[in-house]
């Protein structure tokens, strides 16, 4: 295939952003049309004279815009075809596989909890105690006072009236980007980023741009330049365990992103998600400028996903047109969930199991400092090891052939909010096998596979 003929090597370097721009003018020229096949990788960075890795890039960023897909085993082809969906939802592994890949504590097993909160629920159901009705728009007073002592936490002061109840943290997430983004703003995001913010973003329609990072999280200066130079109304920051490098955002790098959130009039969107993971008293955004911050938390990682209840906390006008953006998109949340979660909150030993996620969360991170010496105790205690592929080895690669061994992880490239700017990485998720002895099989594979010589792999998106 020669779509390359006219591309111009002596027009600039060649950068994986010149050979989308290249493609995109094919599409949009009708050269390329629907259902059309982009010629492999290997082949087309021989054509033009790069290496392999920027034109993944490039075709990775047109799969992400929706002008094309990927078909595992076939390529890429021109058009959204039935892999538009830039974050797929992948197959359950077969039980014979360790999967790291989604983030669940599953190390502590929720459920007796949950069927006990359950049984619980549908007596009272029963009984008539739990009404099955339409609830308002934040949702019932009674399932918001619950959580009011676990917000405390992170939000002095609190009260019922402070709080929207949702199914989850990802809804409410979709809700703040339509509901407090200024016209023709975006969103500013770390460079690495949880997938369910990018599916967001599309899903809502809303721009997203991407942040430099360094160790300690999100740089200060280069949210500041952001700010200067496009409209920005939002920026989504995870303070406790940021999602995929498992860094904890120190406190001296929150008050300086606070300070430029303020300056820039930004609102911020706290995920607390993994907050109970870190010993009560950090302060985050939500006690730094708490006139500019929607905090979002869920029971889905501290309890189990299957418990599908979330909650915003903010100041109340925030509440107002966060709680009437969730009426639109899903009236309202299970009644049966908020009792037993309500339930759940209220228990004595509560904050035990949290201990116990903590705990149990520094035993395994010692254990894969141990068996992989180039990642720190410090970002692994968040339950997640973001791992540099070795040398010689592609993210495609080096995630098949660990899924070979039996173990299942995230390439790198799901998390780069820029297509283009993907890393060579991958991320496990180190809570989500239940078993012990089985979690410390297959990181022993891992770190074996680390040893092993890179293995040419064609990417596919």
């Amino acid at each position: 295939m020669t779509i390359f003929r006219t591309f111009g090597a002596q027009d600039g370097p060649l950068t994986a952003r010149r050979i989308e721009s290249f493609l995109r003018g094919q599409i949009e020229a009708g050269v390329l049309s629907s259902g059309a096949k982009l010629p492999p990788i290997r082949e087309s960075a021989w054509q033009i004279g790069c290496a392999p890795g920027t034109v993944a890039r490039a075709y990775r960023a047109l799969v992400v815009a929706g002008l094309a897909h990927g078909e595992v085993g076939r390529g890429t082809f021109i058009g959204s075809g039935a892999g538009a969906d830039p974050f797929p939802m992948r197959a359950p592994p077969p039980e014979a596989v360790a999967d790291f890949s989604v983030n669940s504590f599953q190390m502590e097993d929720a459920s007796g909890l949950l069927a006990e909160a359950l049984h619980r629920s549908a007596a009272r159901v029963a009984s008539g105690a739990v009404s099955l009705s339409y609830q308002g728009l934040e949702g019932c007073r009674e399932n918001r006072e619950a959580v009011v002592p676990l917000i405390s936490r992170w939000r002095s002061g609190v009260t019922a009236e402070d709080i929207v109840v949702a199914s989850g943290a990802q809804s409410l997430l979709s809700a703040a980007f339509l509901a407090l983004r200024d016209p023709g703003g975006g969103v500013a995001c770390d460079a690495l980023t949880y997938p369910g913010v990018i599916a967001a973003a599309v899903a809502t329609g809303t721009k997203l741009h991407p942040v430099r990072m360094d160790a300690q999280g999100m740089c200060p200066e280069a949210l500041d330049a952001l700010c200067r130079k496009v409209p920005v109304s939002q920026v989504f920051l995870m303070p406790a365990v940021q999602n995929p490098t498992g860094g904890a955002m120190p406190g001296a790098r929150r008050s300086a992103l606070a300070e430029v959130a303020a300056r820039h009039r930004l609102t911020v969107l706290e995920d607390q998600i993994y907050g109970f993971l870190e010993e009560p008293g950090r302060t985050g955004f939500s006690e730094l400028i708490p006139e500019r911050t929607l905090l979002v938390f869920s029971l889905s990682k501290c309890v189990a996903p299957a418990l599908r209840v979330g909650y915003a906390a903010g100041p109340s006008v925030m509440i107002r047109r966060l709680a009437s953006a969730q009426n639109a998109m899903q009236m309202m949340v299970s009644p049966v969930l908020t009792d037993a979660a309500n339930w759940i909150l209220s228990l004595p030993t509560f904050e035990e199991r949290l201990a116990r996620l903590r705990e149990g969360g520094a035993r395994r991170a010692a254990y894969v400092a141990e068996r992989l010496p180039g990642l720190s105790r410090d970002t692994l205690a968040g339950g997640l090891a973001w791992l540099s592929v070795p040398e010689g080895w592609t993210e495609d690669g080096f995630c098949a052939e660990a899924e070979a061994l039996g173990v299942r992880v995230s390439p790198g490239r799901l998390f780069a909010a820029d297509a283009r700017t993907a890393p060579g990485a991958v991320r496990l998720c180190l809570a989500s096998v239940p078993d012990e002895t089985r979690f410390r099989a297959a990181i022993d594979r891992i770190a074996g596979l680390c040893q092993r010589p890179g293995t040419r792999s064609e990417f596919i998106p």
